[in-house]
């Protein structure tokens, strides 16, 4: 039992890790059914909007459900019809069946609350409508400079946990 609770979340970062990649390539010898330049995808959940894509290239294919977006990317996350957070990266992945995205490359995601966090690739959950990250992460807000990996959180940045966390802030620890 003591090995399965260590072999668990080894599991998990091992699966979750495989989503990542060069999204500005897309997968050799297909051929993609839509391309688009300049475009917005819109993901809704229950009729309510959660997030808008903004693409300066998106390749779709239709077997897979997958658009590839190249050459710079934006998604604007909403809850309860009001705007928490956005995020710019270079590339990315949106899976129209889960409506899953994965953003790599140079990845920024700034919060209406105040945060601002740096990172390689994250990825967003529509369904639980949080982000994470397997990889080094930065994160800075008026009280925090924080580095760490392996970071989840709400796409307000209201609640988040960042692991083997580095750096200063000046809030207090509650017992």
């Amino acid at each position: 039992m003591k090995y399965l609770l260590y072999l668990l979340p080894a599991a998990l970062l091992f699966f979750s890790c495989a989503e990542t990649g060069d999204y500005g390539k897309l997968p050799e010898g297909r051929i993609p059914d839509q391309e688009i330049w300049d475009t917005h995808v819109t993901v809704s959940r229950s009729g309510e909007v959660s997030s808008r894509i903004y693409a300066a290239h998106l390749v779709k294919f239709e077997d897979t459900k997958d658009m590839y977006i190249r050459d710079s990317m934006r998604i604007d996350f909403y809850k309860d019809g009001k705007h928490t957070s956005y995020l710019t990266a270079d590339s990315g992945r949106v899976n129209e069946r889960r409506e899953n995205i994965v953003a790599v490359g140079n990845v920024v995601m700034v919060s209406d609350s105040g945060f601002t966090a740096y990172t390689d690739s994250l990825f967003w959950i529509n369904d639980s409508n949080k982000v994470y990250t397997n990889s080094a992460i930065q994160i800075y807000s008026k009280k925090d400079t924080l580095y760490g990996t392996d970071f989840v959180s709400d796409t307000k940045f209201e609640n988040w946990t960042i692991y083997n966390p580095l750096g200063k802030t000046s809030r207090r620890l509650d017992q």
